[in-house]
């Protein structure tokens, strides 16, 4: 159980005495004392800034004690903590990538000009939220956030050809709207 991590050399009499949260908490400051700077040490060696080691390190941890604290048996502590710092870095990187990636992507467009001023766009916009759920959604994913319909059709749980049908559908419907609003 968790009194098994602690050092039985380290154990006093007051540790033995500790019960629930206090007993986690104790198991959490015994590996941060025992295992922290190795913790730290593998943080920067996976490539993290000394600030974000230590917000790693602290994020282990407290996934830990949140893991300890929902019942999870973890034979060996110390082996999930390096395995969890390990993730979360990778993580971090991860991370890090798509944003360079998004901003090549994003800063690699040029500006785009078209004839639609601010007020027609927000009025194109108002008109989509009077759209059905699913063509509102589609038309949202394939102009706002240019997804192919392939990847419109799996978030949405239908076929790529449903979501090419109903963002058709929403064209028409907009264009009928808004003509007639541009007619009166």
């Amino acid at each position: 159980m968790i009194t098994s991590v602690l050092d039985p050399a380290a154990r006093s009499s007051s540790v033995e005495s500790l019960t629930g949260t206090d007993l986690l908490r104790a198991t959490v400051v015994n590996l941060q004392a025992e295992r922290g700077a190795e913790l730290w040490g593998l943080a920067r060696h996976l490539g993290l800034s000394p600030d974000e080691a230590d917000d790693a390190v602290q994020e282990t941890l407290v996934r830990l004690w949140a893991a300890l604290h929902d019942g999870q048996d973890i034979q060996r502590m110390d082996a999930w903590a390096f395995r969890a710092l390990y993730r979360l870095a990778m993580d971090r990187h991860r991370w890090r990538r798509r944003v360079r990636l998004l901003t090549e992507r994003v800063g690699a467009q040029p500006p785009r000009h078209s004839g639609v001023d601010h007020a027609d766009r927000m009025a194109i916009w108002e008109a989509v939220e009077t759209l059905p759920e699913r063509q509102r959604l589609a038309t949202y994913l394939r102009y706002r956030a240019d997804l192919p319909y392939d990847e419109i059709g799996a978030i949405l749980g239908i076929a790529p050809a449903s979501a090419r049908s109903h963002v058709s559908r929403a064209l028409d419907a907009l264009r009928v709207e808004l003509g007639e609003e541009a007619s009166r």
